[in-house]
């Protein structure tokens, strides 16, 4: 047994001190394998223990933040969604957490009050230098304005970044965020810009690149947030706050051209370490803790390797014949609707896309309908026309290939056929001369929001439009 097994396999004494990670969930977290490696390494009768907290749960954060003392913890991380909830249950808040108004850190003084910290911006900027990369006087492109842009943007600004452009799908979102922090920007300039249409008039010029959308994470490792058609060169440096998988799909795009690629582990480490001398009062040892996350990394990869092996999808025109299990793949989406808005949607048991309705349907020149099959058997199926948006007397006559339905059994899902599905509708369209595609989607229905996006899709005035490069 190696000192860390020993180490993580001892038992928990009255005298062993405790920290630890209250969020929702934690079970993913990889802060227990970095922080008990680091404390056998200092021979310390610490542990570091997950902690979940409900958020359901009235008055949960409050109970978890007050409990710390009367538990003896010396510390705590917080992670989502508790990044915000705990702030007024904490006697001092400090200037970086102040900012990112979010606390990852907190710190149980001697007097026994709390202090919140945030070390995600310090341990973005670490890891930067780390690798030799020195933020100050560069120009920088932050791609999201979600809560780790927020860390991203300030600690490039303490740090002197010459101008940060922050680009995101909504550009009064991301102006907000660089409205919230100018306090705290010194010599730095900002600007906002759309993501990804505004991208191509600032990439040449940035010669560093964050991503701090959640584009390339798992399982959606096939996406990214950078146009393929828009090359980096090798005067650039791409973060990609992302780190599972290791290797994502923009960090590739980056080393094809030229540009030095990091992943996000080194951002996660390096704030650990810091949480660490916080509590500890002492350096922490990095290198240990780095090779307990990734060693924590492969494991967890190893094992969930064959899930994550997805079958072949297949994607062929509908035909007549297909119209009954065209109907049925109908009745399941129909369905998902009607828990979710009974008021408004009909259960499939009323009959709402009969297959004598999909037979007509397919006899419309204008009219595609997409199957998508894994070994032969239909999982999924995109419902579109090709009929323009009619010209009024405000607007000029729009082509866009609409798309009506899009749909994937349950059980099938996340392996690749709604991807395959738009994907095929993409060269539809494009052979048929049209630049967007654009569709509808329901509020309630996140999962669908998310997934459009990952495929490109930016919401506009209640739809979801999606321009193909020409």
């Amino acid at each position: 047994m190696t000192q860390l097994q020993y180490h993580n396999a001892a038992s928990i004494s009255a005298k062993t001190t405790l920290v630890g990670l209250i969020g929702w969930p934690v079970s993913h977290s990889v802060s227990p394998a970095m922080h008990n490696a680091a404390f056998a390494a200092l021979g310390l009768d610490w542990r570091y223990v997950l902690l979940p907290v409900d958020p359901a749960l009235p008055g949960a954060v409050g109970d978890a933040v007050r409990g710390m003392r009367a538990l003896g913890l010396c510390g705590i991380n917080v992670t989502v969604p508790h990044k915000q909830a705990v702030l007024p249950f904490l006697d001092r808040i400090a200037p970086a957490a102040q900012a990112m108004r979010a606390v990852n850190t907190i710190i149980v003084e001697a007097d026994g009050s709390l202090t919140g910290d945030n070390t995600d911006a310090p341990g973005f900027i670490a890891d930067l230098r780390a690798h030799g990369v020195e933020p100050a006087g560069r120009r920088v492109l932050v791609l999201g304005a979600g809560g780790s842009a927020r860390a991203i943007v300030y600690g490039l600004a303490q740090a002197g970044a010459k101008q940060i452009t922050v680009a995101n799908r909504s550009v009064a979102r991301a102006q907000q965020l660089l409205d919230d922090l100018r306090p705290f920007f010194g010599v730095t300039t900002g600007a906002a810009i759309a993501l990804p249409d505004g991208l191509a008039d600032v990439a040449a010029e940035s010669t560093l690149v964050v991503n701090c959308t959640s584009l390339g994470m798992t399982p959606n490792v096939d996406t990214t947030p950078w146009p393929v058609e828009l090359p980096l060169h090798p005067e650039q440096i791409v973060y990609d706050l992302v780190y599972n998988p290791a290797d994502t799909r923009l960090l590739q795009q980056a080393r094809a051209g030229g540009a030095q690629a990091i992943g996000g582990l080194g951002m996660l480490i390096w704030q650990g370490a810091l949480a660490f001398a916080h509590w500890t009062g002492q350096p922490a040892p990095v290198a240990v803790m780095r090779a307990a996350a990734e060693e924590q990394m492969r494991r967890r990869a190893a094992s969930v390797q064959p899930a994550l092996a997805k079958p072949a999808v297949t994607v062929r025109r509908a035909a007549a014949q297909d119209a009954e299990i065209i109907s049925q793949l109908h009745a399941a989406l129909q369905d998902y609707h009607a828990a979710a808005h009974p008021d408004f949607f009909k259960p499939s048991a009323a009959g709402t896309f009969l297959p004598a309705m999909v037979r007509d349907l397919l006899a419309q020149p204008a009219t595609v309908i997409f199957l998508a099959e894994i070994d032969g058997a239909a999982v999924g199926y995109l419902y579109a026309d090709a009929n323009p948006a009619q010209e009024t007397s405000m607007t000029h006559r729009l082509e866009r290939l609409w798309i009506h339905h899009i749909g994937v059994a349950s059980a099938q899902q996340r392996q690749g056929a709604g991807a395959t599905l738009i994907d095929a509708a993409k060269q539809h369209a494009q052979r048929l001369g049209i630049p967007i595609l654009a569709l509808s989607v329901w509020d309630f229905n996140h999962p669908a929001i998310s997934f459009f996006e990952q495929q490109g899709f930016a919401a506009y005035n209640h739809r979801m439009w999606l321009r193909l490069p020409r």
